[in-house]
């Protein structure tokens, strides 16, 4: 008999430490089904953020223009906003220059270019001095300088030819070419003199005289092509 209850007791035990077990498992599962809000974290990666305003996009674009070089960020401002500069953000670009500072840079460009023309000039031959050593008559001097295969400076009614184009080496006397590459060249004798005088990395350290001298005429004229297409 007292091992029948002994059993009983048993299975009564059992049958209590399930329905506690089930009992637990319940109140973890209903613990564990609560979901839990977590506060967005400000500043980190993947936060969602409103769209920058004018001062934030006025900072960004201060950056990327403060790393590039100088005369690509003035070409920039001056094809976003013309050469008056109005308009401008001050914060942003700085003080503009004042009409007096304006009217001042104008002038010494102008003095500047005077200057090289005088230079110019000082270093050219006259239209009898280029007849006598191409052996022809000023008239077919003249006739060159109208054809473009000679070029020119005006010293009041007199002509100036630059000395550089004159070649002894070459077959007649004078660079071949130049009227094809003053027609593509965007500026005038004096521009181009300077121009033709310096050397040119498109031109493989040549200058353009010495390439035209050499006959390289086609690469004289892509290289005059692209210096106009940098300038606008």
């Amino acid at each position: 008999m007292s091992t029948k209850r002994t059993g009983r007791t048993n299975i009564g035990s059992a049958s209590t430490a399930r329905t506690k077990d089930r009992g637990r498992a319940a109140g973890t599962k209903s613990r564990t089904s609560t979901p839990r809000t977590t506060p967005p974290a400000s500043g980190a990666a993947g936060t969602t953020t409103s769209a920058p305003g004018a001062a934030g996009f006025s900072a960004v674009l201060k950056d990327v223009l403060g790393s590039v070089p100088e005369a690509e960020r003035e070409s920039f401002v001056l094809g976003v906003v013309g050469d008056e500069g109005e308009g401008l953000d001050a914060g942003l670009w700085g003080r503009g220059p004042s009409p007096a500072e304006r009217r001042h840079a104008a002038l010494e460009n102008l003095r500047r270019q005077y200057r090289a023309r005088r230079a110019v000039v000082a270093e050219s031959l006259t239209r009898p001095e280029a007849a006598e050593l191409l052996e022809v008559s000023e008239q077919a001097v003249l006739d060159r300088l109208k054809a473009g295969d000679l070029i020119g400076v005006k010293k009041g009614r007199e002509w100036r030819l630059p000395s550089w184009q004159f070649d002894a080496d070459t077959e007649q006397g004078f660079v071949p070419g130049l009227a094809r590459v003053s027609r593509v060249f965007p500026g005038g004798a004096v521009s181009l003199t300077e121009w033709a005088l310096n050397v040119n990395p498109d031109l493989d350290g040549a200058t353009p005289a010495e390439a035209l001298a050499a006959g390289r005429i086609d690469d004289v004229v892509r290289a005059a092509e692209a210096g106009t297409a940098a300038a606008w």
